[in-house]
This record gives C-alpha cells, sequence and structure tokens, in this order.
C-alpha cells in the first residue's frame, strides 16, 4: 500500500481551527507533529470528554473519523461538553499503514513502559485532566461486525445503549475470545488483568471514569467505519448528557 499523506491529515485538521477549536502540537516523534484539540464553547460545562485514534497505524478510520467529527457543527454537544481530542497519535504507522511506531512498538501495548516518545507525549497531553468518558477508536481486520470493550465506575454500561443503533449500519460482532468479559452481545468488560499497559486501561486508571474502546471491522468501507464510530460516539453522548 502506498503512503498515507499526513502532511494532508494536518493540513485538514489545521484548517478546522476556530474559537471553539484549539489545535496543538504536543510533541514531534520521527518529524511527525502530534497534536491535541481542545474543543469547548466559552462557557462552563459540567463533563470532559477524551477522544482518541490513530495508535495503530493501520487503523485509519479513528483519525477519519475524528476529523468528520470536527468538520460537523458541534455547537449543540458544547452546551453539555467540553473534548479533548488526540487525532492521530502514531503518525509514523498512519503514513505507513503499520501497526506499530517505527521501532516496532506497539503503542497500545506499552503504556507501563517508559521513554517512549509517543506515550511520553499522550501520557503528558492528558495530564492532571479528569474525564467523564474518553472513546478510543480502532479497527479489527478480523472482525465480522463492530464490537467494544468497556470499563466504568458509574454502574451504567453504555455498551448495551449503542449496539441496537450500530445495527442500522452493520452486524454486531458476537464471537467471544477465551478470556472476553461478556456484558452483552458485542460489549465486553475491559479486562482488569490487561493492567494499564492499552491506552484505554492507563486512562481509566488514571484520568477517567469510564472508557471505551470501538472497534470496526477493517473490510467495511471507510465511509461505514466513520459512521459506527460516530454513531457509537453520538449515542455515548446522549446517554451522558
Amino acid at each position: 500500500m502506498a503512503h498515507r499523506d499526513y502532511s494532508r491529515f494536518v493540513e485538514r485538521l489545521i484548517s478546522l481551527s476556530s474559537p471553539c477549536t484549539r489545535i496543538e502540537t504536543v510533541g514531534v516523534v520521527d518529524d511527525y507533529p502530534i497534536h491535541r484539540v481542545l474543543l469547548a464553547a466559552d462557557r462552563r460545562v459540567d463533563k470532559n470528554i477524551l477522544i482518541a485514534g490513530g495508535i495503530h497505524g493501520d487503523e485509519p478510520a479513528g483519525p477519519s473519523a475524528i476529523l468528520r467529527f470536527l468538520e460537523r457543527d458541534n455547537s449543540p454537544l458544547l452546551q453539555h461538553f467540553k473534548f479533548l481530542i488526540l487525532p492521530c497519535i502514531n503518525p509514523y504507522g498512519y503514513v505507513r499503514n503499520t501497526r506499530e511506531n517505527k521501532r516496532g512498538i506497539d503503542l497500545n501495548r506499552s503504556f507501563e513502559e517508559s521513554s517512549i516518545a509517543e506515550i511520553d507525549i499522550i501520557k503528558k497531553a492528558v495530564e492532571g485532566q479528569r474525564f467523564d468518558f474518553c472513546i478510543d477508536f480502532h479497527e479489527d481486520w478480523e472482525a465480522k461486525g463492530v464490537y467494544f470493550y468497556e470499563a466504568q465506575r458509574e454502574n451504567r454500561w453504555i455498551g448495551p445503549e449503542i449496539t441496537p443503533q450500530i445495527e442500522k449500519i452493520g452486524p454486531i460482532d458476537r464471537e467471544m475470545g477465551e478470556s472476553d468479559l461478556p456484558i452483552a452481545d458485542g460489549v465486553f468488560q475491559t479486562d482488569p488483568e490487561w493492567g494499564n499497559v492499552g491506552f484505554a486501561p492507563y486512562v481509566f486508571h488514571f484520568n477517567a471514569d469510564h472508557v471505551m474502546t470501538c472497534e470496526t471491522p477493517t473490510s467495511w468501507h471507510m465511509d461505514r467505519r466513520i459512521a459506527a464510530h460516530l454513531t457509537a460516539l453520538d449515542v455515548a453522548l446522549e446517554t451522558l448528557s
């Protein structure tokens, strides 16, 4: 596969800067900038949301969904929420369509490590923040449909409220792995035995009360994957509001 044009991605991202959309470069790795987007109205709101994508470079639907989210009119949401958004955590992998970074490291298995540049940047980007909800956009090349991992401290699961809306786009993947902890069809608990090695478990441990990983099938057309990610986000926000 030809290399993706990350400079075009960045141009598109920067073009979305506005009074409500502040785009910051939080670090540079291998000459690729990593960005943080702060999306908020000029008013006090109660809920803080974290959105992330592109930690695996061969899963481009997450970064594309984030761009699509930022391009639309989110003013109704900004009456209730403010957002911190990490559009593409692994630019090197994004460009080369590889899961890992330049050094062959799977960033989503390395949050307990130190001195990994991308991870150090992301940890600093969320340091001191508390989030009511975090969603991390992923893809699965083996999946036949959408599925979720979720962890929460509020005694309320959001995944079972999302899946009926996802089924309007495509099927839910109900297949279970040996270690999966089912909550509902296609919704599994973020396994406590994973520790803090992944992005969502790390954020849940240190920064958030509720986290979700959304997995879409790589075999689906890009627009369909984006629609599934944004549907999951929208239903979650509607539930939280």
